[in-house]
């Protein structure tokens, strides 16, 4: 396998013997590989959002919250 090094020169070396058309959808492709990629690394645990917020609930302040979001809403819904 070669280092980053030579892979980063050997794509420029290739990048260059390509006509302007060709090297621009070269890099729309290395653009959408990357947001693939970010996007991936980026995405946390809701868990993970609210880290930081100090908000401390209970489970049973949860449950009660739960309880009350739910009380009207229908049981028997006809489908």
């Amino acid at each position: 396998m070669q280092t980053l090094t030579k892979i980063e020169e050997t794509l420029i070396a290739v990048i260059k013997t390509l006509p302007p058309e060709k090297q621009q959808a070269l890099l729309e492709f290395a653009e959408f590989l990357q947001a693939k990629t970010s996007s991936k690394a980026s995405s946390k645990s809701i868990k993970g959002l609210w880290a930081n917020t100090d908000i401390n609930l209970t489970e049973e302040e949860l449950a009660t919250t739960r309880k009350e979001m739910w009380v009207d809403f229908p049981k028997d819904i006809a489908i």
